[in-house]
């Protein structure tokens, strides 16, 4: 069975995404650290939640890209696991103990103590905050054997997007009233509504072609993107600045349903925006080439915004703004250069994973 029709512009919204993941990253401290009536404080805010689709955007498309090249044919799981293990688990083992060994000379801890710390934080990604998604990610391949079990069966099939949301809603429930689970960010089961939500684009694109596929509609969906962007916000503003609000229930559920209808909207937007830009323009091979090299920035761009903080923020009240957007553009184009130089060499797939060409 030939392959299928590559799409070539799935690697823009990878760089559309690995944008807002470095957004996040870069505005994150300041957002726990300024005070909130701070002149400039809503605009990192802003930022900061309003990138928060980042995540679920890597899995939507994690997923797309599975159920439309191996959805309904025959699959080696063999060479599908093995080469996930070289171009994920290896990747991952190497940057926790990258970021904890840095953790244990910064801190000076003896070298038992290090190795033991690194140990206990590899299960949940853990020896340093971006790496989580590895384990989501790493969740996702080993049950996608389950997932494609799940695909045979007719109504499923046809409409995965009404599975997805019955599936997120069940374990959300189940988890605000019987589990509790303190990592519930790393449990594969919080993301199903993204994961289906890229099953049913992989639907559409078979059927339709990855040109034809959501082609239409970009006036309402800018308008609907828009609308869920300013209540998702608006509702984590307000956890922030009446936090006694945090605790009714209902708050609780509407705060999950505008959270999965602005992530789930923003997947479907940028999915439409990427297909829009001009190919060869400066900016389409930009977003291009991020989104080539986006796995290995992602594992990388931290540690440079780690050095930044530690050895060049200032709290001056116009150097410090400056420096921090400075810190955000230098570790991402830090991240970019040595990425791209080490993809050249045979050791890419096990440093900087899948995306590296």
């Amino acid at each position: 069975m030939g392959k299928r029709e590559r799409i070539t512009y799935l690697e823009l919204l990878r760089g559309i995404l690995i944008i807002a993941v470095v957004a996040i990253h870069t505005t994150s401290f300041s957002v726990t650290k300024l005070p909130t009536g701070s002149s400039l404080y809503p605009l990192y805010y802003i930022v900061n939640v309003g990138c928060n689709f980042a995540v679920p955007g890597f899995l939507f498309l994690s997923a797309l890209l599975l159920f439309y090249h191996y959805d309904g044919r025959q699959l080696s799981w063999l060479s599908f696991y093995k080469k996930r293990i070289k171009k994920v688990v290896v990747p991952y083992l190497f940057w926790s103990l990258f970021y904890a060994a840095y953790y244990t000379y910064d801190h000076g801890l003896p070298l038992e103590q290090g190795w033991h710390r690194f140990w206990s934080n590899l299960p949940l990604g853990n020896n340093y905050e971006h790496l989580y998604f590895m384990i989501i990610i790493a969740q996702f391949y080993l049950l996608f054997p389950l997932f494609m079990l799940l695909q045979k069966i007719p109504v499923l099939k046809r409409h995965p997007l009404v599975f997805g949301i019955a599936v997120q809603l069940a374990i959300y429930l189940l988890n605000y009233y019987v589990w509790h689970m303190d990592e519930i960010g790393t449990f594969i089961g919080s993301y199903m509504l993204y994961l289906y939500l890229g099953a049913y684009a992989a639907k559409k694109m078979r059927e339709k072609g990855v040109r034809q596929a959501f082609g239409s509609g970009a006036g309402w969906m800018s308008a609907a993107f828009i609308a869920a962007a300013a209540v998702y916000i608006g509702q984590k503003w307000l956890q922030t600045a009446a936090p006694h609000w945090v605790p009714q229930p209902y708050l609780s559920y509407m705060n999950k349903l505008s959270e999965g209808l602005y992530f789930s909207l923003a997947c479907l937007f940028l999915l439409q925006l990427a297909r829009k830009f001009r190919q060869g323009s400066p900016l389409y091979k930009t977003l291009f080439s991020l989104g080539t090299y986006s796995y290995g920035i992602y594992l990388l761009h931290p540690f440079f915004l780690l050095l930044w903080r530690e050895y060049m923020q200032q709290t001056g009240p116009f150097s410090y703004h400056l420096l921090v957007w400075a810190g955000g553009a230098l570790s991402i184009l830090l991240s970019w250069t040595i990425v791209k130089a080490v993809s050249r060499t045979p050791l890419a797939p096990y440093i900087v994973g899948e995306s590296a060409k």
